[in-house]
């Protein structure tokens, strides 16, 4: 099913936010990075690729700016479009192994996207593991968030190993040229009046309703609150906050996903409960190993909330509010840590902070352009958070390109300015990968945190007295096994 995006969509405010906010140091795409089960053909990919664009049209689409900036940017279709620019080949050197996966993945995830193009690639890597495949595919953040990048999977990749065919667009249009200034302006200037319009009835409209409008007024200052509730909050200082530069390390880690389950069964809470009480104590162990006391000492961690319909499948975009999680390092004992995050993370929804802060958002939208523009780098650089962390739930079944099944799906989020560490966890089938971004200065030995996270749950596992799981082989549920019963999930 082809998702609705037109030529001519304007940006969203948060959509324009990680467009404006991008700069060196803060490059702002999201990526992720596939190991395949075999090799892949790297004509065969971009001929594949090329005969689903038509499903996401934004991947034909670049950013067109208004001049003044009396606008946000619009999407227009490329007329210069070519799948060569976007699908690249790369091959390791023997023996392939995940280290040289990550460095080389880190050097893609730190150059920036042109944007002179669309805002995507993605990377064929040969020689992994001998004589398999991994593939890295970065797409802006101002295009997608999580939710919608797992759903973007379900367009690139295939449900079985031996798929229906792609259905065929009804009509090929050719792309127009790029409109010109004088109308960029027009248009930009039109739209933003109309919205001035559209903002002053809603007022005039609500004051008609004293009631309904002091609720309303209620709800923006408790917003504004929230929001200086959180900049004035406390950050304690980590080695892993401080400037962040243009360079990127990576690493990953795998865990059972019902061995994560079983866990929070036996002592409470939900997954991703059981997920930051892991991160919490990694990073306990982290400072710990340099010299730091984390005695009494609680970290700021950013977590996304989806604030997403389940009628906006495959609409892109960002549809995203924020949690400041409370991560308490200075708890030595792993079932009181636990307990302490669950505690935690049950008061914010409760509060309804992540609603707060999705008003807010809404807010700033009201404003002009420019104001925006200011107000997201007046946040961002006042937010006083010590990490983040993005969970999302992917594919639960196995995925395949080429007919080889997609083996391990690493997630991977950009760092924001003086966030210098990021963990973005993805579920796929029966697993559960957390991907590590760090800074290459602030954080040179990255590659510890994929152990420190491992002990971090085995503590949880052994205080629970959960078995180790027993080693299986790709998910295939009944539904999958039964292949010629399943339509392609492009259809």
């Amino acid at each position: 099913m082809s998702a609705y995006q037109a030529a001519g969509d304007r940006m969203s405010a948060l959509d324009a936010a990680f467009l404006y906010l991008e700069r060196s140091g803060q490059l702002l795409h999201v990526a992720g990075i596939y190991t395949v089960e075999g090799r892949l053909d790297f004509e065969q990919l971009m001929r594949d690729l090329d005969a689903r664009l038509h499903l996401i049209p934004r991947y034909t689409q670049r950013v067109v700016p208004v001049p003044l900036s009396l606008a946000h940017p619009t999407w227009e279709p490329d007329p210069a479009f070519d799948i060569h620019h976007h699908v690249l080949s790369h091959t390791l050197k023997p023996p392939g192994d995940d280290a040289q996966l990550a460095k080389l993945a880190a050097r893609i995830f730190a150059q920036p996207l042109t944007r002179a193009r669309p805002l995507w690639e993605v990377h064929l890597i040969d020689g992994y593991r001998g004589d398999r495949s991994a593939l890295v595919c970065k797409v802006h953040h101002c295009m997608i968030d999580g939710v919608s990048g797992v759903q973007i999977l379900n367009v690139m990749f295939d449900p079985s190993p031996k798929p229906a065919p792609v259905p065929r667009p009804e009509v090929v249009l050719e792309a127009p040229p790029l409109p010109s200034s004088s109308t960029r302006l027009i248009r930009g200037a039109r739209h933003t009046v109309m919205g001035g319009l559209h903002t002053a009835r809603a007022v005039a409209n609500l004051l008609r309703k004293p009631r309904r409008a002091l609720a309303e007024i209620g709800a923006a200052t408790d917003a504004v609150m929230e929001l200086g509730r959180i900049v004035l909050g406390p950050k304690p200082s980590t080695p892993f906050n401080g400037h962040v530069g243009v360079l990127r390390n990576l690493t990953w880690t795998g865990f059972s996903l019902n061995q994560v389950k079983a866990i929070k069964n036996r002592l409470g809470g939900t997954v991703n409960d059981v997920i930051l009480a892991t991160i919490t104590a990694a990073l306990r162990a982290y400072l710990v190993g340099h010299g730091h006391r984390p005695d009494r000492m609680e970290l700021r961690a950013m977590v996304p909330v989806n604030v997403r319909s389940p009628n906006e499948h495959l609409k892109l975009g960002n549809r995203v509010s924020m949690m400041m999680a409370p991560l308490p390092i200075g708890i030595l004992d792993p079932v009181e840590r636990l307990h302490q995050v669950r505690t935690a993370m049950a008061l914010l929804k409760e509060s309804g902070q992540a609603g707060r802060m999705n008003r807010m958002i809404e807010l700033i939208d009201v404003l002009p352009p420019t104001l925006q523009r200011v107000v997201a780098q007046l946040q961002m650089a006042a937010a006083p958070i010590n990490t983040i962390c993005t969970n999302v739930p992917g594919p639960p079944v196995s995925i395949y390109v080429q007919g080889k099944r997609l083996g391990t799906l690493v997630p991977l989020v950009p760092l924001a300015q003086g966030v210098g560490l990021a963990f973005a966890i993805l579920s796929y089938a029966d697993t559960l990968t957390i991907g590590i971004t760090a800074d290459a200065a602030l954080v040179p030995d990255c590659d510890r945190f994929a152990e420190l996270l491992q002990s971090g749950l085995e503590e949880l596992r052994l205080v629970a007295g959960v078995e180790h799981p027993e080693p299986r082989g790709s998910v295939r549920p009944e539904r999958q096994r039964r292949i010629q019963a399943v339509p392609s999930q492009v259809a």
